[in-house]
C-alpha cells in the first residue's frame, strides 16, 4: 500500500499545478490521471480551440488584405495539416507537464480512481489495481460538455465542442444550439474557415450574464462574417439523413432547415461518476456540481474539491487560483490567497474580457457609478492592425472615485484586460490610471482614455459640456 500525504486526482491545470504546489511546500503527492495530462483544458478544449481560432483569424484576414497592399493568387485551408500542428502543441505542452511532476516529485499514476474512504483511494488501469492510503484527497476531475435528450453525442452528426477540434474538413453548414462562450467562440472560426454557421439560442440574449453594449458589438460583427442568429429559438424536431434536418421554431415562425453537423454547446456536467462519491456520502448541488466551502472542503473530512468539478465558472485560471489557496491550507503554511476578481476572456470576433462589476450589477447594488467608454476606431495601434471594432470602459463609484468594473471587448481583450485584474485586487482608484503613463502606439491606450472620460478630462473624445458650464 502507498503511502502519500495528498492525493490529487485529475492532472487538469487545477489539478498538476495543485500537485506541484503542494510538493513544492514539502508535502508527499500522487497525482492520479485517467486520460492525458492536462486535462480536457489542454487536450479537448483551452489549448486546440484557441489554436483553431488563431489560425481561422489568420485565414481570413489573409482573404482581404488587398487594402493594405498585400495579394495573394490564392489561400485554402487544410485541417489535416492544421490537426499535426495543432497536436504537435498539446504534446509539448503535456511533455512540460510530465517533466515539471518528476522535478518535483510529484508521483503520477495513470488509471481510474474510486475513492473507498477518505484516506483510501484505488486505482485500476486495465487488469492492475493498487489501492494508495492518503492523509487528504483533491477531487480535480472536471467537466465535460452537456448534450440534450434529443440530441446525443454520436461523433458525427451531433457533436460536442471536442469534435469540432478534431474535424479533418471544413464543414459546408453547421447548426450550433447555444448562444454562449464556446458556440459563439467556435462558430466564428468556423465561419472565417468558410462554414454556413447557424446559431440559436433559446433566451432572447447572447452570451448571458454579459452587458448588452458588448454583445452588441459581437452581434455586428458575426453578421459581417456570415453567422446567422436567431434568439429565442429551439429546436422542435430532428431526423438525421445523409444531413441532419432539424425544425427551428423563432418566436412564432418555424422553419426546416439542413445542416451537416449540429453543434450542442449548452453547458457542462460534472466528471463525477465512477468515483464512489455516492458512497462516502458526498453532497452535490442541484445542478450535479460538489458542493464545497470557502477553503474548497467538501461535507466529506479530508476530501476537497477544485476547478470545474464545483461548478461555473468553468475557467482553467479559477481552478489553479483554487489550487493554489488549498495547498498553502492544507500544508498549513498563511497565505493571503483570495478567490476574487475573476477575470473571463471570450474569443470571439473581437474578444471580450470582463472583470468586475457590470455597470448593470453595480446600479442594483445601489453604487453611485460614473461609466468611461472609449472606442477603438480612435485608436491609433488599433486602426494599424486594421482592428477599429469595439471599447474599453471603466465603471466607476462616484462617491470614492475606486474601480468597480473594467471591461473591454476589441483585438486583444483577453490580454488588456490583466491591467483591470490588477488595478481591482488592489482597490485602484480611476486616478491611478489617469496618472500612469501608457505607451504610444498602444492598444492599453484605450484604457487610459476611457478613465479619462470618465473624469471628463479626455481631448480624445468630444465631451459635450452643459450650459451652466
Amino acid at each position: 500500500m502507498a503511502e502519500f500525504q495528498v492525493v490529487v486526482i485529475g492532472a487538469g491545470p487545477g489539478g498538476y499545478l495543485t500537485a506541484i504546489k503542494l510538493s513544492q511546500l514539502g508535502q508527499k503527492v500522487a497525482l492520479i490521471e485517467n486520460d492525458k495530462l492536462g486535462g480536457e483544458c489542454l487536450n479537448y478544449g483551452c489549448i486546440p480551440s484557441k489554436t483553431m481560432i488563431n489560425t481561422s483569424d489568420m485565414y481570413h484576414k489573409m482573404s482581404d488584405l488587398s487594402t493594405q497592399g498585400i495579394e495573394f493568387e490564392s489561400v485554402k485551408v487544410d485541417l489535416e495539416t492544421f490537426q499535426t500542428w495543432k497536436n504537435s502543441i498539446t504534446k509539448k505542452l503535456r511533455g512540460g507537464i510530465d517533466l515539471l511532476c518528476k522535478n518535483y516529485g510529484v508521483e503520477i499514476i495513470f488509471g481510474t480512481a474510486k475513492i473507498r474512504n477518505p484516506n483510501l483511494v484505488e486505482v485500476i488501469n486495465g487488469e492492475n489495481k493498487k489501492e494508495i492510503s492518503t492523509e487528504y484527497i483533491i477531487i480535480a476531475t472536471g467537466s465535460r460538455a452537456k448534450d440534450l435528450e434529443d440530441l446525443r453525442f454520436d461523433g458525427n452528426q451531433i457533436i460536442s465542442a471536442k469534435d469540432v477540434l478534431d474535424l479533418d474538413k471544413v464543414p459546408k453548414s453547421m447548426l450550433i444550439i447555444g448562444g454562449g462562450a464556446i458556440g459563439l467562440e467556435l462558430g466564428t472560426a468556423l465561419a472565417k474557415f468558410g462554414t454556413h454557421v447557424t446559431i440559436i439560442e433559446i433566451t432572447d440574449k447572447l452570451l448571458p450574464g454579459i452587458e448588452q453594449d458588448l454583445v452588441n458589438v459581437i452581434e455586428r460583427s458575426a453578421d459581417e462574417i456570415g453567422i446567422k442568429i436567431l434568439l429565442n429559438s429551439r429546436i422542435t424536431e430532428i431526423s438525421k439523413e445523409s444531413e441532419v434536418v432539424v425544425s427551428i421554431k423563432n418566436n412564432d415562425n418555424v422553419s426546416n432547415e439542413k445542416f451537416e453537423k449540429v453543434l450542442v454547446a449548452v453547458g457542462r456536467r460534472a466528471n463525477v461518476e465512477k468515483l464512489g462519491l455516492e458512497e462516502i456520502g458526498m453532497k452535490f448541488n442541484s445542478n450535479g456540481f460538489i458542493q464545497v466551502d470557502d477553503k474548497m472542503q467538501t461535507n466529506v473530512s479530508n476530501v476537497f474539491a477544485i476547478g470545474d468539478v464545483v461548478g461555473p465558472p468553468w475557467l482553467a485560471h479559477k481552478a489553479y487560483m483554487q489550487g493554489r489557496k488549498l495547498a498553502y491550507h492544507i500544508a498549513k503554511i498563511p497565505a493571503n490567497i483570495q478567490i476574487k476578481n475573476i477575470p473571463y476572456a471570450i474569443y470571439t470576433e473581437p474578444e471580450i474580457a470582463s472583470v468586475g462589476l457590470t455597470e448593470e450589477s453595480a446600479l442594483e447594488q445601489k453604487y453611485d457609478i460614473r461609466v468611461g467608454k472609449f472606442q477603438f476606431a480612435a485608436n491609433a495601434r488599433a486602426l494599424t492592425s486594421d482592428d477599429g471594432k469595439g471599447f474599453a470602459k471603466v465603471v466607476v463609484d462616484n462617491s470614492t472615485h475606486e474601480v468597480l468594473g473594467v471591461h473591454i471587448v476589441g483585438k486583444n481583450a483577453s490580454e488588456l484586460i490583466s491591467e483591470g485584474v490588477l488595478g481591482l485586487n488592489i482597490g485602484m482608484k480611476i486616478e491611478d490610471i489617469e496618472s500612469s503613463i501608457h505607451p504610444h502606439p498602444t492598444l492599453t491606450e484605450a484604457l487610459f482614455e476611457a478613465a479619462l472620460v470618465s473624469l471628463d478630462k479626455s481631448v480624445h473624445s468630444f465631451i459635450k459640456k452643459s450650459k451652466s458650464e
